[in-house]
């Protein structure tokens, strides 16, 4: 059980690495005593600063329009969405850390659950995080459209089309401010991860 254990805590860890490799940094910071930023992510993936006249606070929103949509049995899991009623759904995760973030300024907190992970970043100052991440850890779960860890990479082509960014060891699918990453080795699917980068 210890040796499971371990695993699922290392494959945690390998995809927050991979998800730092790839992150286009979203920053938040308070400009002064008495000022709040708001960074908003448009469709485009730009971030939006705004200001207002609380003090001590950071908002992170995302424009969730498109994102991709990941189904745990019944819940529905937005990328980019409002993490409270979903863990809710999700019932008791096996085990919850917490960790700095490598991808923006805050942390990410991770819940793993019997085939998944799921992540929720929160920025420093902030009350309210998103889902910003879930890494599917094993072949009893696929993506809603029927993709699978283990599958040809040619089923992901036939299901989702041709990836928006591919190399021999990646493809990468876009939809509003998220991303379907593929890991491969050689034609098998190892990982599905969805993201915001």
């Amino acid at each position: 059980m210890k040796k499971i254990g371990s695993l699922v805590l290392v494959l945690v860890m390998a995809a927050s690495m991979a998800a730092c490799s790839d992150a286009n940094t979203i920053e938040s910071k308070a400009t002064g005593e008495n000022s709040q930023v708001a960074t908003t992510v448009d469709g485009g993936g730009e971030a939006k600063n705004q200001q207002s006249e609380e003090a001590g606070s950071v908002e992170v929103t995302l424009d969730t329009t498109g994102n991709f949509v990941f189904k745990s049995d019944d819940v529905e899991i937005l990328l980019g969405g409002d993490p409270d009623a979903v863990i809710g759904k999700l019932g008791d995760a096996k085990s919850v850390l917490d960790v700095p973030s490598c991808a923006h300024d805050g942390t990410d907190r991770v819940y793993t659950y019997n085939n998944f992970t799921l992540s929720v970043y929160t920025a420093t100052g902030s009350d309210k995080g998103y889902i910003s991440d879930v890494l599917l850890i094993s072949d009893l779960i696929g993506t809603p459209e029927g993709l699978e860890i283990g599958m040809d990479v040619e089923k992901a082509r036939e299901l989702y089309g041709d990836a928006d960014k591919e190399t021999d060891t990646t493809w990468i699918y876009k939809r509003g401010t998220s991303q379907l990453m593929l890991t491969l080795n050689g034609t098998k699917i190892i990982s599905i991860e969805y993201m915001i980068p």
